[in-house]
């Protein structure tokens, strides 16, 4: 008698792999997202520093710090977040597009508590989930991500 052999895969072997292969996508999914969210805080900071070197060039020519308001609290939203980082693009670095909307940070610049002299400016990320903050120290506090 003469036995049959196929050649191929069976359908549970070819399930398995499957299975195997979306469970690393799954995996590689969620490690690529923390590292987005890593590379826009670095972003954000580096933007801050930026914003900080920007500020002691305007004290040094006009001799206070530039401020875009006084409370940012209001300024946290989607709009209001696009139009006070198109003010700080203009005004501290000649240009409205300045910042990058692709880090998703709000950013602000404002006076510190009445008495003290300099600026305090903070980065907020879209969701609110972090905020960065520095001042004319030049030392991000990054406590909050």
């Amino acid at each position: 008698m003469k036995v049959k052999t196929f050649k191929g895969f069976t359908l549970i072997e070819l399930l398995v792999v499957v299975a195997i292969i979306g469970i690393l996508g799954a995996v590689g999914t969620v490690a690529y997202n923390g590292y987005t969210k890593g590379a826009r805080i670095t972003a954000a900071k580096n933007t801050l520093m930026q914003i900080s070197l920007a500020q002691s060039e305007f004290f040094s020519n006009s001799g206070f710090y530039w401020t875009s308001g006084e409370d940012c609290s209001s300024s946290y939203s989607k709009e209001a977040g696009k139009a006070v980082n198109q003010e700080v693009g203009t005004n501290l670095f000649s240009k409205a597009n300045y910042i990058d909307s692709k880090i998703e940070f709000y950013f602000c610049i404002e006076e510190p508590d009445e008495g003290a002299s300099g600026f305090i400016a903070t980065a907020v990320y879209r969701d609110g989930s972090c905020t960065l903050t520095i001042g004319d120290s030049n030392v991000v506090d990054d406590s909050s991500c």
